[in-house]
């Protein structure tokens, strides 16, 4: 028969091998519990335990349609909330569609083996709280059958109680007493929790529900929730003439759960309880027992109804509750059933634990958030102040246990912090030493650089000395240059003088010279006039003199031309 659901599938945990060993799957208890949907959400979880082919998982399966008909979950998030107050099976949706989800069959043998946890999760906001909660559902081994013994049923049992806070015990037709001796496990846990003085809300487990499946005595006690309550409490009646042992269990079944309930359910209908291929069809199923189921399913799981997960009045998260799992869990691969005195230690030190392991947390991310501003000097200071804010946080959390079991704890939180302040502090020594060599070494890069920048301030100065120096030179050079431009000047400027003074007299020498012949000329004109009008010895002795003259004339310029010849 396929049950395979769109969804969903159901998830093995825990199961026995062929020797009893309890066998425990943490990678998928790790893979539903750590989705990250879910990490900060309140625990619900709905437990089904008891007997084998008593239609455990028929139930549940049901249960899962009328899940995905109100909740969203982790696979199906886009579904929305429907109203809880209909007055039809609208949920049951269709009629004629095989059930599906966990396994299940009629006939003679079991199906389901060990613990197994629906692996979709569902999810929920309380209305009148507003607290969010993840909505688990688990289905457990068939007890009763020819295949478990007395230990295994007591495992599984135990289980169921210590992990749901929704926990149905499904029985046919009736309560028996051995079903209650069954319950013994819980009760002794409930006495000696009780003696060690829990808080009143400490109570172990939380909401116990029979559900029974045939019930034929609907005369006397109708079928629904109200006969159920009217049965069970004559059931669980303490009556004068019952043995001491009787009277016990019945009282610790009311000390060890917060609230007892039950349900009656007439029988199913011949095809169901009759044909092994019976596929779980809701048509096919008698009117009454459809209306019962219907009815019993609305109340157990509407949404007033759903039960979060406490350990002594304080609310679990998923975090938390994947650790109770795991813890006993572990607690139960022994092959001895566990001694009421060791679940109960086993639970107080889970607990206790969490709470040092977030104190713990605290104490760490504090310390090493200021890792960088701490040195010798500091540590021991900022240790007992990281570590009394650790101290504090554990003293206000809500504990289980006695003085006893606080004292204790409290030691090993205080020799948890101590641990890690000494690995904090030999790192811290270690990481001081590295800082001490790295600054070592800077300081040493740093005086080297700063003798080069001294250097290099030395180079620069001397550099800028030369410049001046040349600079200086420059100015000096110019200067000379200078002056022996100016001197040369000057003495082409005398040169050009004494030129023009030899100008000056070459010129006046010119004149004298112009002077002279224009007189030499006048006395040869003279001179020749004479000769015309007194004679010849007159104009001889004028032509005489002229010549006389022109000869001074003609040496004088000669004596030009040869210094002109010279320039």
């Amino acid at each position: 028969m396929d049950h395979t659901h769109q969804h969903g599938k159901p998830v093995s945990i825990l199961r026995f091998s062929d020797n009893k060993e309890v066998i425990v799957d943490n990678r998928e208890l790790e893979k539903i519990f750590n989705h990250p949907e879910i990490q900060d959400r309140k625990v619900v979880i709905l437990s089904l335990i008891g007997a084998f082919r008593g239609g455990k998982s028929f139930f549940l399966d049901y249960c899962l349609r009328f899940l995905y008909a109100h909740f969203p979950s982790i696979y199906n998030p886009s579904k929305h909330k429907q109203s809880f107050f209909r007055k039809n099976d609208y949920w049951i949706a269709g009629r004629d569609e095989p059930l599906k989800g966990f396994s299940w069959r009629a006939g003679t043998k079991r199906e389901t083996i060990g613990i197994n946890i629906w692996s979709d999760v569902f999810l929920h906001t309380m209305d009148r709280t507003g607290e969010k909660v993840a909505i688990f559902v688990m289905d457990t081994q068939g007890l009763f059958d020819t295949e478990s013994t007395p230990t295994d049923n007591s495992r599984i049992f135990a289980l169921g109680n210590l992990i749901s806070s929704i926990q149905v015990l499904n029985l046919k037709q009736q309560v028996q007493e051995d079903h209650l001796q069954y319950l013994q496990f819980a009760t002794e846990f409930a006495k000696f929790a009780l003696k060690k003085n829990l808080k009143p809300e400490g109570k172990p487990f939380q909401n116990m529900t029979f559900l029974i499946r045939d019930w034929e005595n609907n005369e006397e006690f109708r079928y629904g929730a109200a006969g159920g309550h009217n049965y069970i409490n004559e059931v669980l009646n303490i009556k004068q003439d019952q043995s001491q042992e009787l009277k016990e269990v019945r009282k610790s079944i009311f000390d060890s759960f917060e609230h007892v309930n039950c349900y009656l359910l007439p029988y199913p209908g011949e095809v169901v309880a009759g044909y092994k291929n019976y596929d779980g069809r809701w048509s096919e199923m008698d009117t009454t027992f459809k209306a019962e189921l219907k009815n019993s399913i609305e109340h157990l799981l509407h949404p007033d109804n759903l039960v979060i997960k406490k350990i002594n009045g304080i609310d679990i998260k998923v975090n938390e509750m994947k650790l109770y799992l795991q813890a006993y869990m572990i607690l139960f691969q022994s092959n001895e059933i566990p001694q009421a005195l060791s679940a109960y230690e086993y639970t107080v030190e889970s607990h206790m634990n969490n709470l040092i392991e977030k104190s713990v947390n605290d104490y760490k991310l504090t310390i090493y958030r200021n890792a960088d501003l701490i040195n010798a000097q500091n540590r021991q200071i900022v240790h007992e102040k990281c570590k009394e804010r650790a101290l504090q946080q554990y003293n206000a959390e809500n504990k289980i246990g006695t003085a006893e079991h606080d004292y204790r704890f409290k030691m090993k939180l205080t020799e948890e912090i101590d641990k890690i302040f000494g690995y904090f502090k030999q790192q811290n020594e270690q990481i001081i030493k590295e800082m001490e060599k790295e600054r070592e070494k800077f300081q040493t890069i740093l005086d080297r650089e700063q003798h080069q920048r001294l250097e290099a301030e030395e180079a620069k100065r001397q550099i800028e000395n030369q410049l001046n120096e040349l600079r200086t030179l420059k100015t000096k050079m110019e200067a000379e240059e200078y002056e022996k431009r100016t001197r040369m000047l000057q003495e082409r400027v005398q040169a050009e003088q004494q030129r023009m003074q030899e100008y000056d007299s070459r010129f006046k020498d010119e004149q004298s010279f112009r002077k002279t012949l224009m007189a030499a000329i006048g006395v040869t004109l003279i001179g020749i006039a004479a000769l015309t009008t007194g004679g010849i010895a007159a104009g001889a002795a004028a032509v005489s003199e002229t010549v006389v003259a022109v000869g001074g004339a003609v040496t004088t310029v000669g004596a030009t031309l040869n210094a002109c010849s010279i320039m």
